[in-house]
Formats: C-alpha cells, sequence, structure tokens
C-alpha cells in the first residue's frame, strides 16, 4: 500500500464508523435529520475508499527519474500550462491569481505530498477550484515530468 493511501483508508474506516453510530442514534432517537448526517458520512467514507483505490493503481514514486532532461521538460510545460496562475516560482501568484477564488495553492508547499498524489491532481485537476484536468492536454510522460519540476520548485526556499 502506497503512503498516502493508508491513512486515507483508516480515514475512510472512521467516517464508515462514525456514519453507521449516527444512522443507528437517528433510528433509534427517531430523528431523520441525523440519519442524514449519516447517510452523508457514509458517502464521504466511499468517496475516501475509491480515492486511495486510485492512488494505490498509481505508482509511489515517479517512473520518470529527474533527470536534467526531464526536469527541462517538466519545467518547459510548467510555463505553457501552469505558471499563468502558480507563478514562475510556484508561489500561487501567476497573473491570472487574483481572479481565481480559492487563490492558486503555492506549490512549494507541497513538499510532504507523494509523487502518486501530485500527478493525480495534474490529472483530475481539483474540484471547487479553478484547477483544470490535464488528462486531455499532457501525456501520463508529460505529467511526470512536471512532477519531477515540481520536486526542483519543493527545494527552493
Amino acid at each position: 500500500m502506497t503512503t498516502g493511501t493508508w491513512e486515507l483508508r483508516v480515514l475512510a474506516g472512521v467516517l464508515a464508523l462514525l456514519g453507521v453510530f449516527a444512522l443507528a442514534y437517528a433510528w433509534r432517537a427517531r430523528r431523520s435529520s441525523l440519519a442524514w448526517v449519516g447517510v452523508f458520512t457514509l458517502a464521504t467514507a466511499a468517496l475516501f475508499v475509491q480515492q486511495a483505490q486510485r492512488l494505490s493503481r498509481l505508482p509511489e514514486r515517479n517512473p520518470y527519474p529527474p533527470t536534467a532532461e526531464s526536469v527541462r521538460t517538466g519545467q518547459r510545460l510548467y510555463r505553457a500550462h501552469c505558471a499563468v496562475c502558480h507563478g514562475s516560482e510556484g508561489r500561487g501568484d501567476g497573473p491570472a491569481a487574483p481572479s481565481l477564488v480559492p487563490r492558486p495553492a503555492d506549490l512549494r508547499r507541497t513538499r510532504r505530498m507523494t509523487d502518486a498524489l501530485l500527478f493525480t491532481r495534474i490529472t483530475q485537476g481539483l474540484p471547487g477550484t479553478a484547477m483544470p484536468a490535464f488528462q486531455d492536454t499532457l501525456t501520463e510522460e508529460e505529467r511526470w515530468h512536471v512532477v519531477n519540476y515540481l520536486r526542483v520548485l519543493t527545494e527552493r526556499p
């Protein structure tokens, strides 16, 4: 199990237990509003399990080594597709950033994210934000090169 997936599975288990307890209490107390909380909590747990399964199918580490060529390719792709929102240094201060709600993430803070999670965010985007999915824009290999470049950004002060 890759780093990050076990945490999602544990969280999903805790949410599932809370959901079951909420449903049982709602049934005993005959409170339908609390039943909806239980249903919502169980649905959220299912989403966490689904995300953990997706992440577990990806390699934990980037299959493309961070060679100078890979990082240059990632930098070129980053400048073409990401810098407009995230800025040239990944600070979330690109030219489009002021008009976005929520503001783009500071990518220098992704140091603790696994390669698989970064790849997934680039691939699927981030719902509820302006972060688009690049699955149909960049090839799988290109997305991994962007991950290599993001690692360089996280090493900068």
